[in-house]
Formats: C-alpha cells, sequence, structure tokens
C-alpha cells in the first residue's frame, strides 16, 4: 500500500476525490439498479453476492483451498477453487477480521474500495499520457459504467487486478522501476492475465537497463515482476502435492492456450447462425462488440504517436491471450475490465469536449443500463459470466 500512496500523492489532491466521486455515484447507480432487480426477481442479496465467481473466492475466504483436485468420470478435472488466485480471498478475510463484516458483505468492501483506487488510477494514467482533467474523468466514467463493470462492484477479482494494473502501468510510464516491479509482482497473485503486464514491464525495463538509462533499479524490477505469479502457481500446486497443480484445476474450465480455435468456432456460430441458441443470446453483441472494439483499439493507439508503446502492448497482449483461449466466451469482456480504461483513452478525449449535461445523461444511462444487464448476467443467463 506504500507504493499506492506515494504515486496518490503525487496526483492533485482534488482531481483524485472528483475522480473517485464519479466512480463511486455511478457504481451505485448501477449496483442499486442491480439489486432491486435481483429483487424483483425473488432473490436475496447473499446469494446474489455469492453467484458464480464471488462464490469461490468467498470459499476459499472462508475454508481455504481444498487438498486435492477432484476428477470426473471421463478423467477430466473437475471444477476445483485451486483454480482462483490467493490475494483475494486473503484480502477478504482480513477486511472480515478487521471489520467483523459477514464474509459476504467483506467481499464487496474489498471489491469497492479497490475498485475506487483504480478509478483514482485510471485518471491519473490519462493525465499521464497528457489527456486534461476533464478527459480523465470521461475515461473514469465511462469504464465505470461498460455493461460488465457489474466485476467491480461483487466479490470478484476485476476491482483488485485493476487497481494494480492501472498503478502499475502508471509507474512503468513514470520509469519508477522499483514501483512497477513490486506492483508487477502483486498483480501476479490476482490473475494469471498479470503475465501481459509482467511482458511489458520486462520489455520496458529491459530496454532501459540494456541502454545503461535504468540502473540498478530497472534490473531490480525484472526481478520482481514474475514473483508474484510464479509465487502463485507453486502456492496453489502445493496444496495437492504438484507443481502443475493449478494448471490441472485450470483445465476445467477450459481455459488451455488454443491459438483462439475455440473464440473462432464461437464467432462462426454466432455469425453464420450455425446454432440458434448462440444466434439469440443477447450477450453475443457484447462478445462480439469486444472483438471488435479492442481490435480496432489495438491499431488505433499503434498509430496514435501519444500514447506511449507500452500501453499499447498490454491491450494487444490481452486480446491475444483472451482470444487465444477458449473457456467460457461469454466471461471475455469480463476479462478485459481492468484493460479497458486504455482502448478508452481514444473516446474519453472527444467525449469530455461534450456538454455537461450530455455527459451527466450519458453515463447516468449507462449504470442504470449496466445495472440492468448485470442481473441478466448473474441472475437469469446460463452459464458464467
Amino acid at each position: 500500500m506504500k507504493v499506492v500512496a506515494r504515486l496518490w500523492s503525487t496526483a492533485p489532491r482534488r482531481e483524485a476525490l472528483a475522480a473517485a466521486a464519479v466512480h463511486l455515484v455511478l457504481a451505485a447507480l448501477g449496483f442499486i439498479v442491480l439489486l432491486l432487480v435481483n429483487r424483483h426477481l425473488g432473490h436475496s442479496v447473499q446469494w446474489l453476492l455469492r453467484r458464480w465467481d464471488s462464490g469461490n473466492y468467498l470459499a476459499v475466504a472462508e475454508r481455504g483451498y481444498p487438498g486435492r483436485i477432484p476428477y470426473r468420470p471421463s478423467g477430466l478435472p473437475d471444477f476445483s477453487r485451486l483454480a482462483f488466485f490467493p490475494l483475494v480471498p486473503l484480502l477478504i478475510r482480513g477486511a472480515r477480521l478487521l471489520t467483523g463484516l459477514p464474509v459476504v458483505y467483506a467481499g464487496v468492501l474489498v471489491s469497492w474500495c479497490a475498485a475506487t483506487v483504480a478509478a483514482v488510477g485510471v485518471h491519473r494514467l490519462v493525465r499521464t499520457v497528457g489527456g486534461s482533467a476533464a478527459a480523465g474523468y470521461a475515461c473514469v466514467a465511462l469504464w465505470s459504467c461498460s455493461p460488465y463493470a457489474f466485476a467491480l462492484w461483487v466479490p470478484y477479482s476485476e476491482g483488485v487486478f485493476s487497481a494494480v494494473l492501472v498503478w502499475a502501468l502508471v509507474a512503468l510510464l513514470r520509469r519508477s522501476w522499483l514501483t512497477a516491479g513490486v506492483l508487477c509482482a502483486v498483480a501476479g497473485t490476482v490473475r494469471p492475465t498479470a503475465v501481459v503486464l509482467i511482458g511489458a514491464l520486462v520489455l520496458a525495463a529491459g530496454w532501459a537497463a540494456a541502454r545503461g538509462r535504468g540502473g540498478a533499479r530497472a534490473w531490480a524490477a525484472l526481478a520482481l515482476a514474475p514473483l508474484g505469479l510464479l509465487g502463485s502457481w507453486l502456492y496453489l500446486g502445493s496444496r495437492v502435492g504438484r507443481v502443475d497443480g493449478w494448471f490441472e484445476a485450470e483445465r476445467a474450465w477450459g481455459q488451455a492456450f488454443d491459438y483462439g480455435l475455440g473464440t473462432v468456432d464461437f464467432l462462426r456460430g454466432v455469425l453464420l447462425y450455425g446454432k440458434p441458441e448462440r444466434v439469440t443470446d443477447v450477450r453475443n453483441a457484447a462478445v462480439l462488440a469486444l472483438v471488435l472494439f479492442t481490435a480496432i483499439a489495438v491499431v488505433a493507439l499503434a498509430l496514435d504517436r501519444s500514447v506511449p508503446w507500452p500501453l499499447v502492448m498490454v491491450v494487444a497482449g490481452a486480446w491475444l491471450l483472451i482470444m487465444g483461449t477458449p473457456g467460457s466466451p461469454f466471461s471475455k469482456p469480463r476479462f478485459m475490465l481492468p484493460f479497458l480504461p486504455v482502448p478508452l483513452l481514444l473516446v474519453a478525449r472527444p467525449l469530455a469536449r461534450a456538454p455537461l449535461g450530455v455527459q451527466v445523461c450519458l453515463y447516468g444511462g449507462g449504470a442504470v443500463v449496466s445495472g440492468w444487464y448485470a442481473a441478466g448476467l448473474l441472475v437469469l443467463f446460463a452459464g458464467s459470466p
């Protein structure tokens, strides 16, 4: 937290508080809509907050990891909590001990606090690349009311990962190598997609060190960056007594890299009307929008000379990783959520010049739609969002 606090202090206090307020207002609006729809559908708040990945993180926080990998009759591994990285459950357990809250609400507290820190980081990232304060607020608002923003409201890992990722990018662009290295290590204890951030840091710090500009700090960052990811894999493997324990558990979710074959098959079924149930699923629009918007954004960011290349690399790497793994196709927009502020730079800058009333209507309407859509994702639709 000290490294985050140091970065926080470099941002004007008033802008940081305003960015946090923008996020909290929009998140609260979307969350209220989600809770109201959930109540209308006859479900309790606790039931909602334990849906899908939330239930796994909360179970680890309450009972720890299992001591074995379950297998199906086919010989494939069954779903297991071993696939979930350790930092978020640890934070939830700590929040429960500090506040005395039930574990489910402790998980919500962790997500909201982390997402607020991330929102301030998004604003600071925009300012770091030369954007105006208004563009920073626009980027925060667009991110906070995006279709899969529900993952920032419930006990998922996206809030924590977003906070670490965004501030690591800020440190990377400022060439604060030690801070970036530490945050990369922390990111590796949250989600395996930290490999994209680690790759960007290794290239940037390695290039600086090779040219004699980074000094010992750049070399230290190279050593620190992968420690969290490697440690998480080893720790989770030690729970079941095998080095590849996490990779074996992850097979149940179908997340092995297949060079995009699974994603292409899904998109072909949607676009060519191969399977009627795919064509009529409203979530297809979000998946198609993600694939197209991110691909176009990578090209546009690469052509924009004002955007540093590490940001382009991080988004491109995230897109390739998400496209290259099959798993649940309807989870892909959520996996992209922590990286979304970078592509949104393209939209935030012109949008920041729109009249305030137009922006308020746009963001407020987006938050309402985001909360409504979250109810479908978490409560109604089949399959993990």
